[in-house]
């Protein structure tokens, strides 16, 4: 190559370099030039070659481009061992260097000469020749200026490498996300035609990309949403430019199913639309738990019907309704009659049977735009809107559709192997509007429901406002009798008991609640509410102890040292396991006799567990308490029980005391009590004696123990002591 040549070659060279803009074909084509311009038959070049600390030693390095050379072009990118002296020497020509080459193992040809161009110490060029080029021109001279522009194009396009390669890795990372997501993507042109979808989609709905690509989405549409879903759709992507909701889409295979789809415009700088990018989740399966949990949450799991909560919206839509229309609605509340039984001897799951086919009756004796619901156990509640505006119409429409239900619910059923017969007791009330509070009209219905059922069962009752005044009224009652005890509003009244020569021996305590607004209240209405509330256990346990306390004053006193007291017990107070430690406890702390402390037990007591009553009894009597029978004769008393029980007394009940003189059979019922008691050991009472005709024909037939308005009313304790000073 003569001097005149090396101009052109350098421009070459130079527009070679400057044309490309990554490192590897960058190296290729500059070797590529400078072996078509020299006389060299194949070349290599190596980057970040550290200098050698010896120019004898050998360096690793890495091959970045080769050409000429197939075994050459083969080692590109494995390291390979060199010796320093052939690549981190200054740029120089060798020949006769046979020995340095022979440790380039990678080539078949035994190269006799090479050139090396270092490239501004970040790597190094080497150009290997198998015969001594002809030409002495300084190479490395002339091509100094063109390496030296070759290694800054090396930074440029290693710099543009870099940046190249995170974007290329951000491309595989979106496509490797379009391609494995789990979700729907849907892209479409400007126009709404469908361009890309990934394998998602193709899973999800059925389509392929071939067989969607240039249809409009709506292909897809369900047929569930009107135009107005559609245009509000669209409106919102024109002018936020995302839209996103609930919408239902059909399948290739027709079936159709819900999804949640987002939908995105996709812009340039500049603004102008160029995509559209749908993205949806398959939410069938979420809808589906949604729809289980409203169903565990709202309907019966039994009947499938709405439960009280759902019961309680329905309701409450139907006020809505009502004040909007000015119409009535019903409410009919039904119990089946006698359904315990049932229970009791087929079993629960023939009861629940018949809950099943009761729900089923229901259902079809309602409109549609009515609503029957199941509040537990044997109770079904039914709302009928839209009636009459009138309330005798409405009323007559509710008594048609009651009239209907009991018909349908007393036919026969067929449960397991058996025919089963059931009557419903149906309470039913009219509203309209929100003139009343929805728990008053549930509560009004409940109540006319009890009627139906007081009535005779398999009866319908609309609701009775006095038996609803009476109902509130006992609660009324309940709630004061529970803050009674604490409020000191209870007191105990004493009536005396006497011997046939008119000596008091002892006399009954009786509770009385004097309330401080209602005045005295009578027993008989109190009393039986609290055996209903359990309030008659901590009562019973205050009567107890006041009379206990009481012994215990009256024997410090010659009058009343030999007085006994009878107390009566309830029976849920008896029952509790704990009773013979409460009456043993109280005997201690108050310091009475027991021998003056009389128990009266009803018959009812005694005969509901025999076996725990005489136990019970038992170990009371070692104490020295005495036990009574109250109210003998009222009950179904067995001569076999009564033998085992260690009574000390038996009390007339006063219902045979009171016509006595009169009727043969209270007379006859009388004197046989008296005989058996004679019989059995028993010392007798009678109870209710007001005149001394009643007297005198109890103490001839062997009756000396009497209490009644003959010898006094029971009186609080301060009358009490006063009469026995007069005795």
């Amino acid at each position: 190559m003569g001097r005149d040549d090396v101009l052109p070659v350098l421009y070459d060279l130079v527009v070679t370099i400057g044309s490309e803009i990554s490192v590897k074909p960058l190296l290729t084509r500059t070797l590529q030039r400078l072996l078509y311009h020299t006389s060299f038959s194949a070349g290599f070049i190596c980057l970040d070659v550290s200098p050698c600390e010896h120019e004898g030693g050998v360096v690793e390095v890495h091959l970045d481009a080769a050409v000429g050379d197939f075994d050459l072009i083969g080692e590109i990118g494995k390291p390979i061992h060199l010796p320093c002296a052939l690549i981190c020497r200054s740029a120089g020509r060798e020949d006769e260097q046979a020995a340095l080459l022979s440790a380039l193992r990678c080539t078949q040809t035994q190269y006799k000469a090479y050139l090396r161009l270092p490239i501004d110490q970040c790597g190094v060029i080497v150009l290997l020749a198998a015969e001594i080029p002809e030409t002495d021109l300084p190479l490395t001279t002339m091509l100094q200026p063109v390496l030296s522009h070759l290694a800054k194009a090396i930074v440029l396009c290693r710099s543009n490498d870099a940046s190249t390669s995170v974007l290329v890795k951000q491309r595989d990372m979106l496509e490797q996300v379009f391609e494995s997501s789990y979700s729907s993507v849907m892209i479409t042109d400007d126009q709404g035609n469908i361009i890309e979808v990934n394998p998602a989609f193709t899973r999800i709905t059925g389509y392929t990309l071939e067989e969607v690509r240039g249809r409009n989405p709506h292909c897809m549409a369900s047929g569930r949403h009107d135009k107005q879903f559609y245009r509000e759709m669209w409106s919102d992507i024109t002018e936020a430019g995302h839209w996103e909701g609930e919408i239902w889409n059909r399948r290739k295979d027709g079936e159709v199913f819900p999804s949640w789809l987002s939908i995105n415009q996709i812009r340039d700088k500049s603004g102008k639309l160029l995509h559209y990018v749908g993205t949806s989740s398959d939410i069938t399966k979420r809808k589906e738990a949604e729809a289980q949990i409203h169903q565990l949450a709202f309907y019966d799991h039994l009947t499938q019907l709405p439960n009280r909560r759902l019961l309680v919206e329905r309701l409450q839509q139907a006020f809505s309704v009502g004040t909007r229309s000015g119409q009535h609605g019903a409410v009919l509340f039904l119990d089946l009659d006698n359904f315990k039984t049932l229970n009791d001897t087929k079993g629960h799951d023939t009861g629940d049977q018949l809950l099943v086919e009761v729900a089923k009756r229901l259902d079809a004796c309602v409109r549609e735009g009515d609503t029957v619901a199941r509040l537990g156990g044997d109770e079904f509640v039914v709302i009928l809107e839209s009636l009459s505006t009138t309330s005798d119409e409405a009323a007559a429409q509710a008594d048609m559709v009651a009239e209907k239900i009991r018909d349908e619910l007393s036919r026969p059923y067929q449960l397991s192997n058996h025919i089963h017969y059931s009557t419903p007791s149906i309470g039913v009330v009219l509203f309209r509007g929100n003139l009343q509070s929805l728990d008053d009209v549930l509560k009004y219905a409940d109540t006319a429901m009890y009627q139906a059922k007081t009535a005779g069962r398999n009866t319908i009752r609309f609701y009775d406002p006095v038996m609803q005044a009476a109902i509130e009224a006992r609660a009324e009652l309940e709630e004061d009798l529970r803050h009674a005890l604490e409020r000191d509003q209870l007191r105990l009244y004493y009536q005396v008991q006497m011997d046939s020569r008119r000596r008091p021996f002892g006399a009954e305590v009786l509770l009385r609640w004097i309330h401080p607004e209602r005045g005295l209240i009578p027993p008989a209405k109190f009393i039986p509410l609290a055996e209903e509330t359990g309030l008659i256990v901590p009562i019973g346990l205050w009567v107890l102890q006041t009379a206990c306390a009481q012994l215990r004053l009256w024997q410090s006193k010659e009058l009343t040292r030999d007085l006994t007291l009878a107390v009566n017990v309830s029976a849920k107070q008896f029952r509790r396991p704990d009773f013979v430690k409460q009456v043993q406890r109280t005997l201690v702390e108050s310091g009475a006799r027991p021998a003056l402390l009389k128990l009266e037990l009803t018959e009812s007591i005694v005969l509901e567990n025999v076996e725990d009553t005489i136990s019970k009894m038992r170990e009371l009597k070692l104490l020295g308490v005495s036990f009574s029978m109250d109210d003998f004769g009222t009950g179904y008393s067995s001569l076999q029980y009564l033998k085992r029980l260690p009574l000390d007394q038996i009390k007339i009940d006063q219902s045979f005391v009171r016509d006595i003189a009169s009727d043969p059979n209270d007379a006859a019922i009388v004197q046989t009590i008296i005989a058996m008691s004679e019989v059995m050991g028993l010392l007798v009472i009678a109870e209710g004696v007001e005149t001394e005709e009643q007297r005198e024909f109890l103490d001839l037939r062997g009756c000396h123990a009497f209490q009644g308005y003959l010898f006094g009313k029971p009186v609080p304790l301060e009358e009490f002591e006063v009469q026995l000073k007069g005795q």
